[in-house]
């Protein structure tokens, strides 16, 4: 009887090594390692961002002088042909008078209309040259924001890494929650910001700008 005990005992050991040994062979599955990040932050406190919008708004500035100033010569033909239309018209004056007023309205009036193609052309073309340069610069921005992301991703080994600002057809936000210890915004905007220039630098390059 106590062999038969002793002897089940042991059976029950070896199938419970067996079982662990099983267990321990097993490979075990993959873990997903994922973080989420703020593009809309990241982009916005990115300090290239803000040097590049300084630069547009000084480069809208000067359109708008410009414009301006051709809009004021636009005015000032309007006036002056306006003028001599009038005086074209007007029977006080002699003939020959009035017929000479109406030569120099039709060419002013032809100065005039040569004006406004000019500062409507000068609108568009600037317009045009303006959405360019920001396309180009905020792809540009983008890109060395993305390779901030996936150096730092591979560097702490993130399978994946989601953008919590983004939005659904419907305005929906992708990301409905996350633990803020998978938001790794604070630390991809500190990589990029690390080669920021000091505020006295900044100034010395302000007139560059231009």
């Amino acid at each position: 009887m106590i062999k038969k005990i002793l002897l089940t005992i042991i059976c029950l050991i070896m199938l419970l090594g067996t079982v662990n040994a099983a267990k321990k062979a097993r490979p075990r599955p993959a873990t997903l390692k994922v973080a989420v990040v703020d593009m809309d932050h990241l982009f916005q406190e990115y300090y290239k961002t803000k040097q590049i919008d300084v630069s547009l708004s000084e480069k809208q500035a000067v359109y708008e002088a410009w414009s301006k100033k051709l809009g004021e010569e636009r005015l000032k033909l309007e006036r002056e042909f306006n003028i001599l239309k009038d005086a074209s018209e007007n029977f006080s004056f002699a003939n020959a008078e009035r017929e000479k007023k109406r030569k120099a309205a039709v060419a002013k009036e032809q100065e005039l209309r040569k004006k406004e193609v000019e500062l409507q052309q000068y609108i568009q073309q600037k317009t045009r040259d303006y959405k360019s340069i920001l396309t180009k610069m905020h792809k540009k921005l983008l890109e060395e924001i993305y390779t901030e992301i996936r150096q730092y991703a591979v560097l702490k080994g993130y399978n994946f890494v989601f953008d919590k600002s983004g939005k659904t057809l419907n305005t929906i936000p992708v990301i409905i929650y996350n633990a803020p210890q998978h938001d790794i915004s604070a630390e991809i905007l500190k990589r990029l910001n690390r080669g920021q220039p000091n505020a006295d630098t900044q100034r010395d390059k302000g007139s560059s700008l231009r």
